[in-house]
């Protein structure tokens, strides 16, 4: 039997390249095309140094969209959003400021998912891109930090199960 829709996605961005059949419950290493992170990017750096990064492999992956805590205006959330604007500053990854819209909207707006793409984020919604033909899933914190330090991540390939609809 042929692969479904995504296994074909992440065959295309393993990085040990198409070399095998995959099938659910293999484990993989996949090169994602970017990772969305938002107002927990903070938490996210925090793993990145804990992790003994030192740059950002690739600074096209990363996206950094503020949306959640955009009316919480305390020294604490607006030191945390400088803290977030800086990396992204230091390392050249695409920033957008919060009040800028919705992280997800933004990742499609702008052109980071597209069909065929395999496109990570720090929210349990990334699986939306699926509604353009893209292969979306979350990630927690510690994975999105090794993303970007190493430009990939270990994924396991989910079941699937065929549905039929019949009538009208």
């Amino acid at each position: 039997m042929g692969e479904n829709i995504v296994e074909k996605i992440a065959h295309i961005h393993m990085t040990e390249g198409p070399s095998r059949p995959l099938r659910a419950g293999d484990v993989v290493s996949l090169r994602p095309r970017h990772v969305m992170t938002h107002d927990n990017t903070a938490a996210v750096i925090t793993k990145f140094n804990a992790i003994g990064a030192t740059r950002v492999f690739d600074a096209s992956q990363p996206v950094f969209a503020l949306d959640h805590e955009i009316q919480n205006t305390s020294e604490t959330n607006l030191a945390k959003y400088k803290k977030i604007e800086d990396f992204a500053s230091a390392n050249g990854i695409d920033f957008y400021p919060a009040g800028t819209g919705i992280g997800h909207q933004i990742m499609v707006s702008h052109g980071y998912v597209v069909p065929g793409a395999l496109v990570v984020a720090s929210d349990s919604h990334s699986n939306m891109y699926g509604a353009l033909g893209a292969l979306g899933t979350p990630v927690v914190r510690t994975d999105a930090a090794a993303i970007w330090a190493t430009g990939e991540f270990w994924w396991q390939i989910p079941r699937s199960v065929k549905v039929v609809l019949a009538g009208e």
